[in-house]
């Protein structure tokens, strides 16, 4: 028996590693013990009551000792003066395993390599009496005659790797013994079945193969293109199952890898969002971006009803939204009857309020975000905060993921709250009902409008102020209390709400904040125009001020920034950047009072509508009374001297009516001559940039006088101020001193 105290076993298996630990779990597991007998007091404790981990240690620890002791008392040999050093034979290291130049073996090869094994220790066991070949001989007789045992009759048949074969001869028995004296048990593995090439495929085979990695949906079965091949080369149809069998085995022997896998899929699928989703999975970690690194910002169109602003009638908004990738804090969001630059641009603006301006801004390419009030490098949004603008590329929404997957937590559940939702998992009857009942309240409005009756409306569709509250609402739940499984935990093992994660990530000093005056001067919309003679002018109506005659303003390209609500006046900047002046509106013979871009774009909204539907009652009445008989095939009408003009409707000859004399006739000008003298057809350019980005898109239209105006454009200040736009869109002039290809002579 041999006692310890804590100190000597603190630190061993099973025992705590500080002295006071080990004397707290001895004294509370009740470990049997006694007053130490030497000098210094304390306890020691009996080591035979100990873990058996802990005895093992012990054992160890005093053997060790022992031989140490021993070996000291041991007489040393004795020393030899000038005798050489014997001479000591080379260490001779054990041959290690060889490792395959392949991949691991698997449960079937390592199978087939142990029975294999078991053999050649039959052989080994009748090696000293017989030798090798007789013992090979005696065991190949065993196993043909069925003299051997079940369990190497079944040996044997795994090593042959045939379900039926129970029979090994001599020789294979003696290549078996070589091969394991000489490479050990990895040199009785199966040898690896060699990879099929292309070159080794018949041709008709190859050419079935061909068909089955196409795109077209003829050929998606192997079955498919084993017929088409077939009746192409003019072979017994009846053949084609053949082929196929063929074609089979051979897929089967080229398939198998991951290479092969994603072969398919690309070839069979064009470059698309449906490719990449059947692709490996590329995750992009946000894990090192702070706040306000990346913004993203998508629109999506509510899966519900709500009342127009306007008129009342149901029709579904469009919700666009703003998030931080690091933090899935939805920083903006605005609403709009469509998707639009001026919904981008509120949504980037409420977001720059409230969380600052963010580094980068990743978008799709929709029209509301490819739009130039958002990339042009003069006046664009980003250009003006210093926003670097990246768009994703066409067809493939795999990069909006993060954006994406918001518009269903945050678009779909906010849809779910109103009685006119119409997601794809809402109740088919429910849908029908709500349906008919909005379909009933929209037919007795318009009866209404000519009875005068009172019609209740469906209380299903809210408002457009409620849907507004409950998009702010939704929002700020979001944000507050949604526990983000992308996020990182917090010490009580929740994951953190987009909230916390931003307060974590944000670094105060990197912020940048804007002022209201600062927002509303920053997303200003701006067109660019020429300042002539003090005045400038868009969308039909003309602002003047003093200072545009400014020997560096007039006759050049300016910015002009104005407010969708307010016409009255505008804000003029150069090129570079400089605020010039206030133009406040001139009452010009175009327009008595300014419109609003606001009213415009209702106003052409709705001449876009009635225009639709003009189209559709005048198709279905073609169809329903064809003007020309089914046998008729050639129509000719007599050429008129005159020119011929097509009358006007009565809503469109108002408009035209008051419009100023100088508008019409420019109006007439473009519709007729068109600039320099050009063909019908050929529109009438406001600005020198716009006849720039006409001319470079119709290459085939230019005229002689266009050649000169485009080599002294190209040299001005208004082209070197929109390079970086054109080059962005492929409309850059490349030699300027060389006609460009498709120049079209008008000779």
């Amino acid at each position: 028996m041999t006692w310890l105290t804590a100190r000597e076993l603190a630190g061993m298996p099973g025992m705590p590693t500080t002295e006071r630990r080990t004397r707290e779990k001895l004294e509370r597991l009740g470990f049997p013990s006694r007053p130490r007998r030497a000098s210094g007091g304390g306890l020691e404790y009996d080591s035979t009551a100990l873990p058996e981990e802990t005895r093992a240690a012990i054992a160890a620890r005093i053997v060790v000792q022992a031989r140490a002791i021993a070996l000291t008392q041991v007489d040393a040999a004795p020393v030899v003066a000038f005798a050489p050093p014997a001479p000591q034979p080379a260490p001779t290291d054990l041959p290690l395993a060889p490792q395959p130049e392949r991949r691991p073996p698997s449960i079937n090869d390592k199978a087939t390599a142990d029975a294999r094994m078991q053999l050649v220790n039959l052989v080994l066991e009748l090696e000293p009496l017989h030798g090798v070949k007789r013992a090979c001989a005696i065991v190949a007789l065993q196993l043909a005659s069925g003299q051997a045992g079940a369990e190497v009759q079944a040996a044997a048949r795994a090593a042959n790797q045939r379900a039926r074969a129970d029979q090994v001869s001599s020789r294979t028995l003696e290549r078996y013994l070589s091969i394991y004296r000489a490479q050990g048990w990895w040199g009785l593995l199966p040898a690896p079945v060699p990879t099929a090439s292309l070159h080794d495929i018949e041709q008709d085979v190859a050419a079935v193969l061909g068909l089955f990695h196409s795109r077209d949906a003829r050929f998606r079965k192997l079955s498919g293109a084993a017929k088409e091949v077939t009746r192409e080369l003019g072979r017994d149809f009846d053949t084609w199952r053949a082929l196929y069998a063929r074609a089979r085995r051979a897929l089967d022997k080229l398939g198998k890898n991951h290479e092969a896998s994603i072969a398919l899929i690309k070839s069979r699928h064009a470059p698309s969002a449906q490719r990449d989703a059947k692709l490996p999975f590329k995750h992009r970690d946000p894990s090192g971006l702070n706040a306000n690194d990346v913004w993203l910002i998508d629109g999506h169109t509510l899966k519900a009803k709500v009342r127009h602003p306007d008129h009342g009638a149901p029709f579904a908004p469009e919700l666009t939204v703003c998030i931080d990738a690091a933090t899935r804090v939805v920083t903006g969001w605005s609403v709009n009857l469509s998707e639009n630059v001026r919904a981008v641009g509120d949504a980037l603006r409420h977001g720059i309020g409230l969380y600052g301006v963010p580094a980068i801004l990743y978008g799709d390419n929709g029209a509301g975000e490819t739009a130039r009030q958002m990339d042009c490098p003069i006046d664009g949004f980003c250009a003006r905060l210093g926003i670097d603008h990246r768009t994703g590329i066409p067809g493939k929404p795999q990069g909006h993921g993060m954006v994406e997957r918001v518009h269903q937590t945050l678009g779909i559940n906010l849809a779910r709250r109103f009685g006119s939702y119409q997601g794809r998992d809402v109740d088919a009857g429910t849908f029908r009902k709500v349906a008919a009942e909005l379909a009933k309240e929209q037919r007795a409005v318009r009866r209404a409008e000519q009875t005068g009756e009172v019609v209740t409306l469906s209380s299903k569709v809210p408002t457009w102020q409620q849907f507004i509250d409950a998009v702010a609402q939704a929002v700020d739940e979001y944000n507050r209390e949604h526990r983000h499984r992308s996020l990182p935990k917090r010490a009580d093992g929740k994951h953190m709400t987009p909230a916390e994660a931003w307060a974590a990530k944000l670094v105060p000093g990197e912020q940048v904040m804007l002022s209201q005056l600062e927002l509303r001067m920053m997303f200003m919309p701006a067109v660019l125009r020429t300042a002539k003679r003090g005045q400038v002018t868009f969308f039909n109506q003309t602002y003047a001020a003093p200072e545009l005659m400014r020997r560096d303003v007039d006759g050049r390209e300016v910015s002009v920034r104005y407010d969708i609500h307010d016409a009255s006046s505008v804000l003029i900047y150069t090129l570079g950047g400089e605020y010039v002046c206030e133009a406040r509106f001139d009452a010009s013979r175009r327009a008595f009072f300014p419109t609003p871009v606001v009213e415009m774009a209702k106003a052409k909204r709705a001449a876009a509508r009635i225009k639709l539907r003009e189209q559709q009652i005048d198709l279905a009445l073609r169809e329903l009374n064809p003007t020309l008989a089914s046998d008729a095939t050639t129509l000719s009408l007599p050429q008129s001297p005159a020119p011929f003009v097509d009358a006007l409707c009565t809503e469109e000859a108002a408009q035209r009516s008051s419009l100023p004399p100088s508008s019409t006739g420019e109006a007439a000008h473009a519709q007729t001559a068109g600039p320099a003298g050009a063909a019908p057809g050929r529109p009438f350019f406001d600005t020198p940039s716009d006849r720039y980005e006409w001319l470079m898109a119709h290459r085939d239209d230019w005229q002689n006088d266009d050649v000169d105006w485009l080599h002294r454009y190209v040299t001005s200040d208004g082209y070197e101020g929109l390079r970086d736009y054109y080059c962005a869109r492929g409309l850059a002039w490349d030699s300027p001193g060389q006609e460009q290809p498709g120049f079209k002579s008008a000779l």
